[in-house]
């Protein structure tokens, strides 16, 4: 079971995160809401060290920080996909939309093309078309998974 962070989370566990970071040296405020800044600290403190540049905290960088979620807040082990992301859990998504009728290369690259796919399917599913492959999404797309 693991916990995700991503842009446009709000609460406690935010506010440990934004912490953590402070703590790490980043200026930003401590509120509680995972905006731009949140976000731009977080993909700097993994591309510092190591960790995927993805600018969710997933339970890596969640263990370089030091932040251990409480279990009342853990959900199921699920993978986040947004723009940027790279590798094997996007080619599966890819993978899973050309199997659904879109038109993408399957290259392990989250780029302009598979945001739009992944855009009109949430859109064409009912979903919030925010372009960020979570539990719902993943869930439509189980039939076209292979």
């Amino acid at each position: 079971m693991s916990v995700y962070l991503q842009h446009g989370s709000e609460g406690g566990l935010v506010e440990a995160l934004q912490q953590a970071l402070v703590d790490e040296g980043y200026e930003l405020e401590v509120d509680g809401i995972f905006g731009d800044d949140t976000d731009a600290a977080l993909r700097d403190y993994q591309n510092e060290n190591d960790l995927d540049v993805d600018g969710i905290a997933g339970p890596s960088t969640l263990a370089a920080l030091g932040i251990e979620a409480p279990a009342k807040h853990r959900r199921a082990d699920v993978a986040y996909l947004e723009h940027g992301s790279r590798g094997s859990a996007v080619r599966s998504l890819q993978t899973a939309l050309v199997n659904a009728g879109y038109e993408l290369d399957v290259d392990g690259e989250f780029g302009g093309g598979t945001d739009a796919a992944v855009r009109h399917f949430q859109s064409a599913n009912d979903l919030s078309a925010d372009g960020i492959v979570g539990p719902d999404t993943w869930s439509a797309l189980e039939q076209y998974l292979g």
